[in-house]
């Protein structure tokens, strides 16, 4: 069955895509500071949540620049603290239902001879934790492209990046559905008219996804089996 009209979809990467799991870091890092669970997650509040990540998230401050300005903020050495700045690369691994959905969507389209649906990302994602992403996982060939925060010196929830990304992706709002882990994020999507869809939790893209992409003509049913 072919899209009634033409369908954008765009992902957010962390949780949606790939794991992203800021309180399981701060443990690894830091375990002498997460004694309980209300103290990680304290922790992983104060350091990814922090003026400082959100501008290592646009571009604004570089790895040894985040590194130092976290360290400062929460007293750690260093040394520690950039450890785990720049583990974080190898700690972004896929979520495998969500890659599935993602080749199969891939692989329907290629099987079709005219098709409206196009496949996008938008993600907050620093630039060094980007080029590992690009470089360490073949899924993005099924992308028809993105935008990464850090490249472009904006980050969601600024309407100014889903703006950015309607004019380079070539996005028309009422034919673009945006899934996304955090709820501004979302809602930022909805004020500029594209439909935004909210993942609270890892591996629920499908179940989201499927009824959704069916009600804008896509049958998940025609889709081969990998």
């Amino acid at each position: 069955m072919m899209p009634a009209a033409p369908l954008n979809l765009v992902f957010d990467l962390g949780q949606v895509m790939i794991r992203w799991e800021p309180v399981a870091l701060v443990r690894r890092f830091f375990p002498d500071r997460c004694g309980t669970d209300a103290q990680a997650q304290a922790l992983a509040q104060t350091c990814f949540r922090s003026k400082a990540w959100l501008d290592f998230d646009a571009g604004l401050l570089d790895t040894d620049g985040v590194a130092l300005q976290l360290a400062q903020g929460i007293q750690e050495p260093l040394s520690r603290v950039r450890a785990m700045v720049v583990d974080i690369a190898h700690a972004l691994t896929p979520i495998a239902a969500s890659v599935h959905l993602l080749a199969q969507l891939h692989q329907w389209r290629q099987s079709q001879k005219v098709t409206g649906l196009r496949l996008f990302y938008l993600s907050n994602m620093p630039e060094p934790y980007a080029d590992h992403l690009i470089e360490a996982h073949s899924y993005f060939h099924a992308f028809d492209g993105g935008v990464f925060s850090g490249r472009v010196k904006l980050a969601k929830p600024d309407p100014a990046i889903y703006a950015h990304a309607e004019l380079v992706l070539g996005l028309e709002p009422a034919h673009t559905v945006f899934l996304d882990d955090h709820w501004p994020n979302v809602q930022a999507a909805n004020e500029r008219g594209w439909q935004g869809v909210h993942v609270p939790q890892p591996g629920q893209l499908p179940t989201l996804l499927t009824p959704l992409i069916k009600a804008r003509g896509l049958d998940l049913a025609a889709l081969p089996r990998l």
